[in-house]
């Protein structure tokens, strides 16, 4: 079965942008930072199965022992690391409101290992966390505060879910995060997307100018047979009864294209000008 466009995003973001001891703790600290529970005397972090075995190599980098089981990362020791004491740094940074640039997409890229959802291009745009606790949502409020990404935040059941669908705003998150062929692939299915909406919108365009063009004519028609079964066809100049003869027999015909079958051939203009002047007789009948 094929990764969902999220898993790829996770994937990616797991193996290209944690290279830096940094980089690798500033993640890990916001994946344990945004959703880990107490389980006995562990921390439990919950992480999709096909993101498991590379985020256990990343907490085994900073002597951790870490264990993977369905879905969930059981750490020890944490709080006598060197990763802890760079949470308590990004906490630290959290609470006086300073927090980097640099240090919000990394904290983001490991919030969203374990509590974030990109959804497919082709069906719609849209990046979302959900945890539970209403810190730990505080915490992702911040970061994306940072990045200066206008978010929404909801409760769903007994979780805090933030989210944003601006298309600009997803691409540019998938790239703080370290995700840059995913970016592409989604500019790519976004730039398919516009130019399919634009030739939509141009077919359907098309589709009511030739709509209102074939009413348009059928008024004429009706009009102009007013007129020609009346008394005022004979006094009628020759230039109108040509212009009155062309548009009954070539009732599909645009003003253009009967403009071109007078003698000598007259502007769209010059044809409009005609019938106008042919209907006006006809409202005074």
């Amino acid at each position: 079965m094929d990764d969902s466009f999220s898993i790829k995003v996770k994937l990616e973001t797991a193996t290209k942008a944690v290279k830096k001891p940094v980089q690798r703790q500033t993640a890990l600290c916001g994946l344990f930072l945004s959703q880990s529970s107490v389980q006995g005397s562990a921390k439990v972090v919950r992480i999709p199965e096909r993101l498991s075995e590379l985020v256990v190599k990343l907490f085994e980098a900073e002597k951790i022992e870490c264990k993977s089981s369905q879905g969930k990362l059981v750490l020890k020791d944490i709080y006598s690391s060197e990763l802890w004491d760079r949470c308590e740094e990004l906490l630290s940074e959290f609470a006086n409101s300073n927090l980097t640039n640099e240090d919000a997409r990394r904290f983001l890229r490991g919030a969203f290992w374990g509590c974030g959802y990109c959804s497919n291009p082709v069906n719609s745009y849209k990046v979302e966390f959900v945890v539970r606790e209403a810190e730990n949502a505080a915490l992702i409020s911040a970061a994306l505060d940072a990045l200066s990404i206008k978010y929404s935040r909801k409760q769903r059941d007994e979780s805090y879910v933030l989210y944003f669908k601006n298309g600009d705003d997803v691409s540019d998150f998938l790239g703080y995060i370290g995700s840059p062929s995913m970016m592409m692939e989604f500019e790519n299915v976004r730039a398919q997307k516009e130019v399919k909406g634009k030739v939509t919108r141009e077919v359907n365009c098309d589709a009511g100018n030739t709509r209102r063009q074939a009413e348009a004519a059928v008024s004429r028609i009706e009009l102009i047979t007013k007129v020609m079964n009346s008394g005022l066809a004979s006094k009628l100049s020759p230039e109108l009864r040509e212009a009155a003869k062309a548009q009954m027999e070539h009732p599909e015909a645009s003003l253009a294209e009967l403009g071109q079958m007078m003698d000598p051939p007259i502007g769209k203009s010059g044809m409009r000008h005609r019938l106008d002047k042919i209907t006006e007789y006809a409202s005074n009948l």
